[in-house]
């Protein structure tokens, strides 16, 4: 199993910025303590009028100060070069691992929530992580310094010290876990406030939200529901900011006390007034310091782990992948698939939407799925696919178990278009090759396709023909008709001539006209060696094909020709077929 790389394995790629940064972190950590000796012998010789001592040590402070004017905006840009770099590392494995992740377990709610966490800025959450590290180790060489001056000078203080590091130890663990907590459910809570706001800004919903005048009502919904998660969140964001509040009183304390526990070695003459005036501000950044470890250093480190744990999440997810860049998937042949008592069950379902289906189907012929809503046509298509895996039973292809094939291999054998078919913002010719990318000389059988669905025509009158832009990405893309759409997509699916077509309520946004023509000249026109399955709730099409299985309760309680199914005077199919009859009569 692949395992997350560590930040440190990925800056060390190219480290140049990452030792730049530590560099300035250790050159500031030494001269933090640096800053407190010159500044001693600076006031010292001036208290003394030694005014040469005390114009070298002048130029040693400015000098120190003017590091730190300029250590800011270069850390600054070493964050920002880490942060592409890290980027550019971390988006390639996460889009490489999505796009070999099952459909099954793409579909799963949970894992939803996991891609969309590892998609929200994760260079943010590595670079936070590592700069806290560093800002940690640097501030510990700078904290061991100044406990060496106050162990010259004031033993005591070593007391408040070790009572503030157990303190805090305590605070740690309490900020991790509400960190964590917010962490993960941060993009859970606010998926719902991302669909609401989807439906105020979505173009395509424009016309209805102006028919139908709802955009108030999604505002309320979407007001009352980001008071919802607010308050959701509120609980893990109170015990936070306590316990930062309680930690950070504390340690300002700390730095509080150290004004009076310094008095006393100052007033016996112990301490030089040059030590305790350069001391006093060393200690208020050296516990500003364990501030910030408590309220950004440690948080952060922590929402690092959280996202690499999330990124291992994700490797462990299952795959089903074929590409090949540059490899022409050629269809492969068959002759028949068959399935033998298939069962299966959604997650979290006790009832099966498949139980014991047995099938057969056989290359050169037609078949039509029909069936009430639910009654698993589409759970059916992706068994044959072999995006989801039966609980019981076998499919299988020239008897091969389909659960035994390579996946891409499995893939060849189909090709579909799905009720829900993709729209890419690309030229004709790129919506249609997509199907089979490594074809070589893909315009003679683009063409084929063009004219097999009526868009021969329609694509010469385009202003670039093939290389027509569609949609809204570019400037000056061509908008598509629903039914235009569709029309793209069944050629998408058989420029790739695969031996099995799937076809989902393949003409849902044609009218009926054209519906009628594409059945009727593609099936007229069908290839030997092709099985279509269809999958329709509008039986008309149903009519033209050799076999209509009927679904119902997880099996085939019908199957037969058009004419055979209608002689059965109460059966499923002639029933659903009257019904849609009577609505045109």
């Amino acid at each position: 199993m692949q395992k997350p790389e560590t930040v440190w394995k990925l800056i060390a790629k190219k480290p140049y910025a990452a030792l730049a940064a530590t560099l300035l972190i250790l050159v500031q950590a030494v001269l933090n303590v640096s800053e407190v000796v010159i500044l001693q012998r600076f006031i010292d010789g001036f208290s003394r009028l030694q005014w040469g001592q005390s114009a070298l040590f002048a130029f040693g402070i400015s000098a120190v100060y003017a590091f730190y004017y300029i250590q800011t905006p270069l850390l600054g840009y070493l964050k920002d070069k880490i942060r592409l770099q890290l980027r550019i590392h971390l988006e390639q494995a996460v889009i490489k691992k999505t796009a070999r992740i099952s459909v099954a377990a793409l579909e799963d709610t949970e894992n939803q929530a996991l891609l969309a966490r590892v998609q929200d800025s994760p260079e943010n959450r590595y670079a936070n992580g590592f700069f806290s590290v560093l800002q940690v180790l640097g501030g510990i060489a700078g904290t061991v310094g100044i406990l060496a001056l106050v162990v010259e000078n004031a033993p005591c203080f070593l007391l408040v010290i070790l009572l503030l590091l157990g303190l805090m130890v305590i605070a740690f663990r309490l900020i991790a876990k509400s960190r964590l907590a917010m962490y993960q459910s941060r993009q859970e809570i606010g998926r719902r406030s991302d669909y609401l706001s989807g439906l105020l800004f979505d173009r395509h919903l424009a016309q209805e939200k102006k028919l139908f005048g709802y955009t108030p009502y999604i505002q309320k919904l979407y007001e009352e529901e980001t008071v919802r998660s607010g308050r959701k969140m509120l609980g893990s964001v109170l015990v936070s900011n306590m316990t930062l509040w309680v930690y950070d009183n504390i340690t300002f304390l700390f730095s509080a006390s150290a004004y009076l526990l310094f008095l006393l070695p100052l007033q016996r003459g112990e301490m030089e007034i040059g030590l305790y005036i350069s001391i006093i501000p060393a200690l208020a950044r050296l516990g500003a310091f364990f501030v910030a470890v408590g309220s950004e250093y440690w948080p952060s480190y922590q929402e690092y782990r959280a996202c690499r744990g999330d990124l291992g999440k994700l490797y462990t997810l299952p795959e089903q992948y074929y590409v090949q860049e540059g490899a022409d998937n050629a269809p492969l042949p068959f002759h028949e698939i068959k399935g033998e008592k298939s069962v299966f069950r959604y997650p979290g379902q006790e009832k099966p939407v498949l139980d014991g289906l047995d099938f057969t189907f056989h290359a050169g012929k037609n078949y039509a799925l029909a069936g009430e809503n639910g009654c698993g046509k589409t759970t059916l298509v992706k068994l044959l696919m072999g995006f989801y895996q039966p609980d019981s039973g076998t499919i299988t292809i020239d008897g091969v178990n389909i659960q035994e094939m390579e996946f891409g291999k499995l893939q060849r054998y189909f090709s579909a278009v799905f009720q829900d078919f993709n729209r890419y913002d690309d030229t004709i010719k790129e919506n249609i090759i997509i199907s089979r990318m490594g074809k070589e000389n893909p315009e003679k059988d683009m063409q084929r396709v063009a004219q097999e669905t009526g868009m021969d025509a329609w694509i010469a009158s385009c202003p670039d023909a093939y290389e027509t832009k569609l949609g809204n990405l570019e400037e000056g893309g061509m908008n598509l008709s629903g039914g235009q759409w569709q029309r793209l997509s069944i050629a998408r699916m058989l420029y790739r001539r695969a031996g099995i077509c799937i076809w989902d309520e393949p003409t849902a946004a044609m009218d009926p006209l054209a519906e009628s023509r594409l059945y009727g000249d593609f099936l007229s026109k069908r290839e030997a060696g092709c099985a279509n399955l269809f999958v329709t709730h509008r039986l008309g099409a149903a009519v033209h094909a050799d076999e209509i299985c009927v679904l119902e309760k997880g099996r085939f309680v019908e199957q037969g020709s058009h004419v055979q199914l209608m002689k059965k005077p109460d059966g499923l199919y002639r029933r659903m077929f009257e019904a849609q009859k009577g609505m045109y009569e």
